[in-house]
């Protein structure tokens, strides 16, 4: 029989200037010397390049974010983050995940992003993922909301020989500059206000299975 999903969380696309004016609660660093876990109704973090952002959610409840440094000491230690993560907030049921990209110059990039992954797979529900961005400049910032369920995401990426840093605003922006995307059964995805669908963007949707948890 198949799980009724419940609840479903809102991941939406927006512009640097929209990202901007509606952005609001804990910020989250991402420098060992700063907190970079943080459990509350509101929180964001900017500048993912060839770091891994997300949060885990209990909805209705409580949920938590982090930014991730992809050095060699938070890949040495990545076991005790993801305890970390799942210790703050109980029961968690859905997540997201984005960020990492394939450089040389950053070889724990795309390895903490697929050892977070993994643990998300097997102790969530559902979980939407971002991964790997495709430009070498792109980034991305986040907020998330508990009160209405909403992940707020703006991308940026600048096209070869230019300057000017380009916000996601299409489907096919989002397919190009990210690697892979999957959003989790029950998640609603928009893009400058506009909801992308299954039909719409079957290759968005695969769902991937999650072990159950006990």
């Amino acid at each position: 029989m198949k799980e009724k999903v419940s609840f479903k969380s809102r991941i939406t696309f927006v512009d640097r200037k929209t990202f901007n004016k509606f952005k609001k609660g804990t910020p989250i660093f991402f420098k060992h010397d700063m907190p970079n876990i943080i459990k509350d109704k509101i929180f964001y973090s900017e500048d993912i390049r060839t770091c891994t952002g997300g949060g885990v959610v209990t909805p209705a409840k409580e949920a938590e974010g982090f930014h991730l440094l992809d050095d060699v000491t938070n890949y040495k230690n990545i076991h005790d983050f993801i305890v970390y993560i799942f210790r703050y907030v109980k029961d968690a049921q859905r997540g997201l995940l984005l960020g990492s990209k394939e450089l040389d110059t950053r070889p724990y990039s795309v390895k903490i992003f697929e050892k977070i992954k993994d643990a998300f797979y097997k102790r969530l529900s559902n979980v939407s993922i971002f991964e790997r961005h495709t430009y070498s400049n792109s980034q991305t910032h986040f907020m998330y909301s508990l009160k209405d369920d909403t992940w707020t995401l703006c991308t940026e990426y600048r096209m070869p020989d230019t300057e000017t840093l380009i916000s996601v605003s299409t489907p096919m922006d989002l397919k190009r500059v990210f690697g892979k995307i999957s959003i989790a059964e029950g998640d609603s995805l928009f893009i400058k206000g506009k909801e992308i669908t299954p039909e719409m963007m079957p290759e968005f949707f695969k769902t991937r299975k999650t072990v159950k948890k006990k």
